[in-house]
């Protein structure tokens, strides 16, 4: 047996010599372990799920819209004939087919949406209600009456907010005043560009997001309603908007839609470039995150190293008799070392168990935010209030060597003074 091998096999037993405080200082760190890898799951969970929701409420994974738009917001902005055909015949191709779950051709505008007792202003969003149904998630969200169906063209879907403040119910007539657009001609259908132009639509449904501009104005209708009424022919549209299987394909879908697309006016934009708000949100909530953990680390890392230190400082008439039997100072600290990583491995071996338990049960049945709050939820809470935990092994594999380097760093400089023991002084009875 090597001198090494000696040397690893008594720290080993030094280990055990007392096993409650070698449980109980295994178990603060293997805490620490653990609460690392549940609020990374937890965060990357909510992330996931807030931006899942966001897209699905907003523009979409990716959007393709007339070039200017995203800044101006200007309504005669439209996406022409020939852009929407090669948009359609990109995604058609396997690489398109790939990567998307969903697509919606969306017309927007403003306009009056009057009542019989008040009159407000609203977002119009004409929409093909079959495709709409696999990019938003307001047909998921009403809480009265239907979505919107492609055989009914007079029906209307708003919001809870705006259907209390006009005095309306599902099936109340309502009457929606816009300004026509000018189209790809001088005149639009139906008008001249500028006219004011109303029709007669029905409230089919009203839904529910929580989220105040949504639910207070905006109002949908059919795709073929909006043109008609706005004045623009069949195949324009303001926007395109793709949802993808995985998030994660925005960029690299964006880039080739770009590439597809080059010489034409469009823009091509992300959800993080489209809702640059929900992306800042998301890094300060991520940054903020991050410094928990450090917080969290120190905290535990610091309660290491003093109990490590009072280990060393407790065993120096016996480091005394190890360097008065030969043992030189690199191998007294390569013997305190070895203790303490394994009590590392000891340590992440339960943190690990522990972390990823309690991880499984909130990828499985979630983290329910609503004994918060009661039986009733905020009005202001808009997503899920159910966070469900997402753990990558990426994740789980920096979280452990983050832990171990940190714990094998702590170990430095005990090992050090272990390895500063000095004769005759250390062998001193008190």
């Amino acid at each position: 047996m090597t001198s090494l091998q000696l040397i690893i096999k008594i720290s080993w037993r030094n280990l055990w010599r007392n096993p409650r405080g070698t449980l109980l200082t295994a178990l603060a760190l293997g805490l620490g372990l653990a609460l690392l890898l549940i609020s990374t799951g937890l965060l990357d969970g909510g992330h996931e799920q807030t931006v899942a929701d966001g897209v699905r409420l907003g523009p979409g994974d990716v959007v393709i819209q007339a070039k200017g738009y995203q800044d101006s917001g200007a309504q005669d902005l439209l996406l022409a004939e020939p852009t929407v055909r090669s948009v359609e015949a990109f995604l058609q191709t396997p690489s398109g087919k790939s990567v998307l779950r969903g697509v919606s051709a969306r017309l927007l505008a403003t306009g009056l949406l009057n009542s019989a007792a008040n009159a407000s202003g609203v977002a119009i969003i004409g929409v093909i209600p079959n495709d709409e149904r696999s990019v938003s998630l307001i047909p998921q969200r009403m809480v009265q009456g239907t979505y919107l169906e492609n055989d009914k063209l007079g029906g209307a879907v708003i919001g809870i907010e705006l259907a209390r403040k006009l005095g309306v119910k599902v099936g109340s007539k309502v009457v929606l005043m816009t300004q026509v657009v000018q189209g790809s001609g001088a005149e639009g259908k139906g008008g001249t560009a500028g006219d004011m132009k109303s029709t007669l639509l029905r409230v089919s449904g009203i839904f529910h997001t929580g989220l105040q501009t949504m639910d207070a104005g905006v109002i949908y209708l059919p795709l073929a309603v909006a043109q008609t009424l706005l004045g623009v022919e069949d195949h324009q549209v303001t926007q395109i908007s793709l949802i993808l299987r995985r998030e994660g394909d925005s960029q690299t879908l964006a880039s080739r839609l770009r590439k597809f697309l080059s010489g034409k006016t469009v823009e091509v934009l992300t959800w993080r470039e489209s809702m640059p708000m929900l992306a800042q949100i998301l890094r300060l909530d991520r940054s903020f995150n991050y410094v928990m953990n450090i917080v969290v680390l120190t905290m535990v890392g610091l309660g290491i190293l003093n109990t490590i230190l009072m280990r060393v400082l407790e065993r120096r008439y016996e480091l005394g008799v190890c360097a008065a039997l030969g043992l030189r100072p690199l191998q007294l600290a390569t013997m305190i070392l070895s203790e303490s990583l394994a009590l590392t491995a000891i340590s992440l071996t339960m943190g690990l168990v522990l972390g990823l338990s309690i991880n499984h049960y909130f990828a499985t049945s979630g983290l329910d935010f609503r004994w918060v709050f009661g039986h009733g939820l905020p009005p202001a809470l808009v997503f899920d209030p159910i966070l469900y935990s997402r753990l990558n092994p990426d994740r789980i594999t920096s979280s452990v060597v983050v832990v171990f380097i940190m714990a094998t760093l702590i170990s430095l400089y005990p090992a050090l003074k272990a390895s500063r023991t000095e004769l005759p002084d250390s062998l001193k009875v008190f």
